[in-house]
């Protein structure tokens, strides 16, 4: 019974050293991380429970924040200027401008369910939801402008591609585009009414894509007004998409990291990774991506290393203890 109790004990002791590793660790494997952004100085990712992380040396090394509770993170952006704008699913937007390091809470009023969030290149700030909400900002979050309610549509991500063109993409179909600085909204019939869009990246006006269930993605080359599919042999959703000059990625179930390449979609980093989901990518200059998602997933993606040269994973998370 004595031996029992002694191997009892160790264990415990044991169980409670990990946990107190585990608790210590700048980015813990019980992280779920649902966005990401990149100002050009500084890496942010943030997520559920208000867990938010940041790096100034291109993803060696993180500091970690927590925000005040009830928060959860669902998207990120940054702006022009350097401002960070983290969008809270609790209707709130946390803002850390290029100097403070401190973030600072905005409520946004309405009775709808926020989703994404980006910034133009004026530094205004656009969030859209639940009911076809489209909501702006000019003044970093502290009043907000709102267009009159719309159809019960969920609207699910928005790119601007210049100072004056913009994209909006949301359930049964609908695609929203913008050519004066998001004065007015018109509807693109092009979408299928069935799909509903996880992500949307535009490299110009007239060329995008679209990803949404069981790995679908659809193209444009006239701005949204007809769309076709793209081989995606994974089959894997991408949840995030994104553009890096004229190169297109996304990522998504399993871990998977691609690439477009002559109208289809490839892999880019090698299967070694953790096959757990990635929901969010940023940009770490023109080199690689920043990548996020559930089980503590943010890691930095070399894309530098061809598939051809690769002997090792390409993708490494580098945290501080």
């Amino acid at each position: 019974m004595l031996c029992v109790l002694c191997v009892a004990a160790c264990t415990q002791a044991l169980d409670d050293k990990a946990v107190k590793v585990e608790r210590e660790k700048t980015v813990q494997r019980y992280d779920n991380f649902l966005a990401a952004a990149s100002n050009g100085k500084q890496l942010a990712s943030a997520g559920g429970n208000g867990v938010l992380v940041t790096s100034a040396d291109g993803g060696k090394t993180w500091a970690r924040e927590m925000l005040p509770s009830p928060s959860s993170v669902v998207a990120m952006s940054a702006c022009p200027d350097g401002t960070f704008a983290a969008l809270d699913l609790y209707r709130k937007v946390w803002i850390r401008d290029a100097q403070a390091g401190n973030w600072q809470p905005r409520r946004i009023e309405g009775n709808f369910n926020p989703l994404a969030i980006t910034c133009d290149a004026r530094n205004f700030l656009w969030v859209v939801g639940s009911f076809s909400t489209i909501v702006s900002s000019s003044d970093q979050g502290k009043s907000w402008n709102a267009r009159p309610p719309g159809p019960d549509a969920i609207l699910t991500s928005m790119q601007w591609v210049d100072a004056d063109h913009g994209y909006i993409a949301g359930e049964f179909g609908t695609l929203l585009a913008t050519h004066d600085g998001g004065a007015t909204w018109v509807k693109q019939a092009g979408l299928p009414a069935e799909l509903y869009p996880y992500s949307l990246a535009f490299t110009d006006t007239q060329h995008g894509w679209v990803s949404s269930l069981a790995g679908t993605i659809l193209h444009t080359v006239d701005g949204g007004k007809t769309w076709a599919p793209q081989t995606n042999a994974t089959a894997a959703p991408l949840y995030a998409l994104l553009h890096v000059g004229a190169q297109v990625f996304g990522v998504g179930g399993g871990g998977q990291v691609l690439k477009l390449e002559d109208d289809q979609w490839v892999t880019v980093s090698n299967t070694l990774q953790a096959p757990v989901d990635l929901v969010a990518v940023a940009p770490v200059e023109s080199r690689g991506l920043l990548v996020a998602g559930a089980a503590g997933a943010l890691q930095v993606v070399n894309l530098s290393v061809s598939n051809s040269q690769m002997s090792s994973p390409v993708v490494t998370q580098k945290v501080q203890p």
